[in-house]
């Protein structure tokens, strides 16, 4: 059985991402690993918001290219906000990449190990941006037994001149209500008794489905879940 080195930098967002690849590969019938000297496989979910998180993600990058060069590691995937952002440059400069995952295909994390175990030719794995979001998948949680996110939207409609995100996690798109049930039932059943709600703006979640606001409805269904203890919301904006 392959094992798997698993990186995850950036946000909260970015680690229910992460989340959720974990899982999925777990039911693949992958295992992890913490120790990088016994892994097969590293996959890292990159961050490119501001400088520091670039260079962290680079930085990362770079040492397990090295290791993949040397043939301590049978593939390398890096996924996420830089390689959804500077996939050519990633492609072009880092060679020891095998594939590129971008924020809105994460979902195809078990096909990309399964391709470059294999040496399938395929490199990319991006989809269009505007593509659904989806909850409700399984987790392997690492915020703590009692602890979790969950992530409510993705992506923003704002487009602040500041502010890069909307070019590489798109435009906004919330989860549908009934998954997000599934997904916090999933959760209580594992142990966590406070949801951490995210999105880049929890305050307008549901407009973009069913036509309003919808937060203050998902959280009295929410608070209605046994086991929950707490709510907390994050990323709330004025409006």
């Amino acid at each position: 059985m392959n094992s798997i080195y698993f990186v995850s930098l950036g946000c909260d967002k970015n680690l229910v991402d992460s989340e959720k690849m974990t899982g999925a590969l777990s039911e693949h019938g992958y295992a992890f690993t913490d120790d990088i000297e016994a892994a097969d496989i590293a996959v890292v979910n990159t961050c490119c918001f501001v400088k520091d998180a670039q260079m962290e993600s680079v930085q990362t990058i770079l040492e397990l290219a090295d290791r993949r060069k040397k043939g301590s590691l049978k593939a390398l995937i890096v996924a996420g906000c830089m390689a959804q952002r500077y996939q050519n440059d990633i492609r072009e400069e880092v060679p020891e990449v095998d594939a590129i995952i971008g924020t809105s295909a994460i979902d195809e994390i078990t096909v990309a190990v399964d391709d470059v175990l294999k040496k399938n030719v395929e490199f990319l794995y991006i989809e269009p941006l505007d593509r659904p979001e989806h909850g409700g998948q399984k987790r392997v949680l690492s915020a703590g037994g009692q602890v979790a996110y969950l992530k409510i939207a993705e992506g923003c409609n704002k487009c602040c001149t500041y502010c890069a995100i909307p070019s590489f996690r798109g435009s906004y798109r919330s989860v549908p209500m009934e998954e997000l049930l599934i997904e916090a039932n999933n959760l209580a059943m594992q142990g966590v008794k406070e949801l951490i709600l995210v999105a880049q703006e929890t305050t307008v979640y549901g407009v973009d489905l069913y036509g309003g606001k919808k937060l203050p409805e998902l959280l009295k269904k929410l608070c209605k879940i046994a086991g929950c203890r707490w709510i907390r919301i994050l990323y709330c904006y004025p409006e």
